[in-house]
């Protein structure tokens, strides 16, 4: 069943990417955060194909790495944002 969720997560997210990619760059440009925590399930199912690890420790592992890249990942999009828009107003 959680291989069966993988599969559809990731097809998502590769369909979309297929589809349109200049779509799919526009929607990461306009939802910093939505995108950065896309991280979390995608890792989440990554590591599900790890046969020692349970579940929740996959949970518990993407979380604890979600909650570390994601404010990250957010705050130096934005500000590389910023910059470009500075730049191009010069």
């Amino acid at each position: 069943m959680l291989g069966l969720l993988a599969f559809v997560m990731y097809a998502l997210v590769l369909g979309a990417g297929a589809l349109s990619m200049s779509r799919l760059r526009r929607w990461s440009a306009d939802h910093i955060a939505a995108d950065a925590a896309l991280i979390v399930p995608l890792l989440f199912f990554g590591l599900l194909f790890i046969p020692v690890l349970s579940w929740w420790v996959a949970a518990l592992i993407a979380l604890a790495i979600g909650v570390v890249v994601v404010p990250f990942v957010v705050r130096w999009r934005t500000a590389h944002q910023a910059r470009t828009a500075q730049q191009t107003y010069r």
